[in-house]
């Protein structure tokens, strides 16, 4: 089977170089606006978080109405992430030009904060605001702002995002499943629990890790890109467990670390607890081992934010919008969210709500072997497929 496999792969090569080559259809260009979109909290204002692209289709007009699209950045980016990196402008011409998408708007809006990433999370202490309220800001402040500024269809409206985004775009998208009508997520994290689960190679967990890569106790000094693990875990606590206490409170011996005073008030400094406590200290084959324990009133803080959790939450609503939910993540993934993926399957599964997921090894011309499936590489294909997933299903 593979010598005729191969025999008619030569012979059909040999057939298209006699063909005349096809002549490729000019690219219609679109437009990439750069604009601010005021929040109703004045932290993402006084900071400059509140900037987004917005990319109008070829032909824009006032007269049509067009689908929108939320396109969620990942963490330590911002707004200009995809444009950026990904150049998602060309690739939403050609794929417009070409009818592999139809005409829509797209919204790249801003979930960097001052810890390098929202999580597109209100973050809040009880009745006070810390930093930044990133999920009412997209779903209140940037969704008004695109259908007021913009022609828009509000029935076709969908989000999607990559890691932190793709994270941020599966929460809102199963917390308010009334708003979109399709939801992606590109290599995200969705379910916090296995943070908790030991690595069957290393036999650490995401917690020990953190406590390796500093070398033992956590410290607020190692958030940089040399401890990208640790900027991340406190990237995390700012969004689910920030606080807001007086300045006895913060004791770094239990992983609450203070991060100054509150907004000008002397009364109340501001900062961030972690959801584990390190008891004590081990080194195994040169690599440090903190043996630890859950706090659990912050872990079930972190919990009530966790994707997987939302959607069993809120499986019947999601049911009665019929929201259709697409998410993909490399095998060899390097921060594991290949378990992520395979969980929230198997947890829509038995919801019965409508999704596609895919776990990808290679793509045609990329072997595993020299290419690895990890967080954002192929990110050209999976992108591409998701957007005519999301474009097909907002019809």
């Amino acid at each position: 089977m593979k010598k005729i496999l191969g025999i008619f792969i030569i012979g059909t090569f040999l057939l298209v170089g006699c063909m005349k080559e096809p002549t490729m259809p000019e690219v219609k260009k679109g437009t990439l606006e750069e604009v601010t979109i005021q929040a109703t909290d004045p932290y993402i204002n006084m900071q400059g978080f509140n900037k987004a692209y917005i990319y109008l289709p070829p032909e824009y007009t006032e007269t049509n109405s067009y689908p929108v699209l939320y396109l969620l950045h990942g963490y330590g980016s911002d707004y200009r992430y995809w444009q950026a990196v990904e150049d998602i402008k060309d690739i939403l011409d050609y794929m417009i030009t070409i009818g592999e998408i139809n005409p829509m708007i797209v919204v790249m809006p801003n979930g960097y904060n001052d810890f390098a990433g929202s999580f597109y999370t209100d973050s809040r202490d009880s009745a006070f605001p810390v930093y930044g309220q990133f999920e009412t800001y997209i779903i209140n402040d940037v969704i008004n702002y695109v259908d007021t500024a913009y022609s828009t269809d509000t029935t076709k409206r969908a989000i999607a995002g990559i890691s932190m985004g793709g994270y941020g775009a599966m929460k809102l998208g199963a917390k308010y499943p009334e708003l979109f009508k399709v939801v992606a997520g590109f290599s995200g994290v969705y379910d916090f629990d296995l943070f908790l689960a030991e690595d069957s190679t290393t036999h650490m967990t995401m917690v020990d890790m953190v406590i390796a890569e500093n070398g033992g106790y956590v410290s607020p000094l190692n958030l940089n890109a040399e401890h990208p693990l640790t900027s991340m875990m406190f990237a995390m606590a700012a969004a689910f467990s920030p606080r807001v206490r007086d300045s006895s409170y913060f004791n770094p011996l239990e992983n609450k670390f203070d991060f100054g005073v509150y907004y000008g008030s002397p009364l109340f400094h501001m900062g961030v607890q972690l959801p584990f406590v390190i008891d004590s200290l081990d080194t195994i084959n040169g690599i440090v081992k903190g043996y630890w324990r859950l706090d659990t009133t912050t872990w079930n803080q972190w919990e009530t934010q966790n994707v997987k959790n939302i959607f069993v939450s809120n499986a019947q609503n999601i049911l009665n919008a019929g929201t259709k939910y697409y998410f993909d993540c490399g095998a060899d993934d390097e921060l594991k969210l290949n378990y992520h993926l395979m969980v929230l399957d198997q947890v829509l599964t038995q919801l019965g709500i409508k999704h596609e997921a895919e776990l990808f090894s290679e793509y045609p011309g990329y072997p595993e072997e020299e290419f690895k499936a990890m967080h954002t590489s192929h990110l050209y294909f999976r992108v591409r497929e998701g957007l005519k997933y999301i474009s097909e299903n907002l019809e």
